[in-house]
């Protein structure tokens, strides 16, 4: 059966289709609450995310993160291993390693009303008076009242811009949704980045690094950075973004 390609919306549909089916927001859906726990327990749960998006073993966590864990086997993401688990399969390995992440922002985005909501999402995409073909995943993509939203994920270090070429590896991934919403958006799209990083020393009142914020604003990018106390506020964050932003001409 040939890959599925629909067109995103009317404005765009002479440069950007969908390609193929992306992730399940079926299943996005059923573990939410499991994903949501991820964001909110980032800290404790990265080394089970670490060991189990690489398919090593886990050991025998306790107290909170154990409940994380036997949740997590609930919904297929890991399987008991003597007194320890292990990632369900590879599916679950690529949720765990990061997908968790566009999974949540996907739930964000039909928390704020968007539609055609899609994550994990390949794309074909023309530039503009050109005839070549072109193919991205993206982490999440949708529709904001007729404004594309496209969404770029990093499940990274809490730590990394304190981590040697840690701003560069950030800035380079900002580089790729600009990217992004140049050549398949026509600049048309708002561009939102999503990352796991601390940006801001709540103790200074100050970004840790001013340069890669100024870049981002530089690139016209909306980022949202790591909180890690409730999801809620995160999709409060994407909802005040979504709402500050021009509508296309």
């Amino acid at each position: 059966m040939p890959a599925r390609s629909t067109a995103l919306s009317d404005r765009l549909a002479g440069l950007v289709e969908l390609h193929g089916p992306g992730g399940s927001l079926g299943k996005a859906r059923g573990r939410a609450a499991l994903t949501r726990a991820i964001y909110e327990n980032f800290e404790a749960l990265r080394p089970i995310l670490i060991a189990g998006g690489s398919g090593k073993p886990i050991g025998s966590p306790s107290g909170a993160v154990r409940a994380w864990c036997e949740e997590a086997v609930d919904h297929d993401v890991l399987r008991r291993k003597g007194q320890g688990y292990r990632a369900a399969g590879n599916g679950a390995r690529t949720y765990l390693a990061g997908a968790w992440l566009e999974e949540l922002m996907a739930l964000a985005l039909l928390a704020c009303g968007c539609r055609n909501v899609r994550f994990a999402q390949q794309v074909r995409w023309r530039a503009p008076g050109q005839e070549e073909e072109h193919f991205n995943e993206v982490d999440a993509i949708a529709l904001h009242d007729e404004r594309l939203v496209i969404v770029s994920c990093k499940a990274t270090a809490t730590d990394l811009l304190e981590r040697s070429h840690g701003e560069e590896r950030l800035f380079h991934a900002m580089l790729e949704l600009s990217y992004w919403n140049a050549h398949f958006a026509a600049r048309e799209a708002l561009p939102v980045f999503v990352t796991t990083t601390d940006f801001f020393d709540e103790e200074a009142g100050v970004f840790r690094s001013p340069k890669l914020m100024e870049r981002a604003r530089v690139l016209g990018l909306t980022v949202l950075t790591a909180d890690f106390s409730l999801s809620e506020r995160l999709f409060a964050r994407l909802r005040r973004a979504l709402g500050d932003a021009a509508p296309p001409d």
